[in-house]
Formats: C-alpha cells, sequence, structure tokens
C-alpha cells in the first residue's frame, strides 16, 4: 500500500511540476553560444518571480529593463523581452500581454532559425493557437540541425506537450 501511495504521488508532483508555462517550466538542454544559453538565466528564476512582493518587484523591474535593451535589429534583445514578458504574464506578475508579439517579431528576424521558430511555437502553444504552434514547431524540426541543443530541446517537449493536448 505505501507503494501505491508512493507512485501516485509522484504522479501527481511530476504533472504539477510541468503545469507552468510550457516557455519556462522544463530545463533546457543549453550549449555554448545557443539561444537557450541566452535565455537560461531568465528561465532559471521565472517560477521564483511570484514567491513574494520583492521578487515580483524585480521581475516587473526586469520588464522594464528588458525592453529599454531592445534594438529594433537585434532579435536576440526583443526575444529576450518578449520571453520574459509572456511567462511573467502567464503566472500573473504583469498584465502587458505582447511578449508573444515580441517573440514572433523576433522570429521574423531570424526566420530560419530553429531555436526562434521554437520559441515562437511554444509562444503559440501558450496561446492556444494550435495550427501556429504546428506551423512553427515543424519549421523548428526542419531547420534544427541534428545533435544541436534544439534538436535534443524538440525531442524532450514533444512528448510533454502531446501530453498536455491529451
Amino acid at each position: 500500500m505505501h507503494y501505491l501511495k508512493t507512485l501516485m504521488l509522484s504522479v501527481v508532483l511530476a504533472g504539477v511540476a510541468f503545469a507552468g508555462p510550457a516557455l519556462s517550466c522544463r530545463t533546457w538542454v543549453v550549449t555554448p553560444g545557443s539561444t537557450f544559453e541566452a535565455l537560461e538565466p531568465l528561465r532559471s528564476i521565472a517560477m521564483e518571480a511570484d514567491d513574494g512582493p520583492a521578487q515580483m518587484a524585480t521581475a516587473r523591474k526586469r520588464i522594464a529593463d528588458l525592453r529599454a535593451a531592445m534594438r529594433p535589429a537585434d532579435a536576440l534583445s526583443i526575444l529576450k523581452a518578449g520571453y520574459w514578458i509572456a511567462v511573467m504574464n502567464a503566472i500573473g506578475i504583469t498584465k502587458e500581454s505582447d511578449g508573444p508579439e515580441l517573440i514572433r517579431k523576433a522570429m521574423q528576424l531570424r526566420p530560419n532559425d530553429a531555436e526562434y521558430q521554437f520559441f515562437t511555437a511554444l509562444a503559440y502553444f501558450e496561446g492556444g493557437e494550435k495550427a501556429l504552434y504546428n506551423k512553427h514547431w515543424a519549421k523548428a524540426q526542419e531547420l534544427a540541425a541534428k545533435g544541436s541543443a534544439v534538436a535534443r530541446n524538440l525531442k524532450i517537449y514533444e512528448k510533454e506537450l502531446s501530453a498536455r493536448t491529451q
């Protein structure tokens, strides 16, 4: 009986662990120089952003800082701001909702980059836009170099996201 209780608790906790925003709830495969590496510091602190008033204030300030750092032709600066805003909106820290739009704008600057397609797909997944999610997910798979960080993350996320839609 103890084994059954432990198993049930593990299943429940596993579901809770992946219940957060798809953009931030899972540790990524990160390689040097990848977009994943550039966003990892934001991802790693995202789930602590609502731990209290001080963390929430810091998270909101980071939104302002990332917006101020955006440069029109710099896809990564736009992606960082969009990523952070989308995650903070998903966990209720901000009502600002243009994060996914900024992620798409960054992808438009780098349309043949599998990592930008990956993040755009996740933004559409969060928004419940399944056809656009599928389009960008397929494009990310098409562009991903074998064994790259994005190829490995696609494989990991594919299983978990399909379980969320069932």
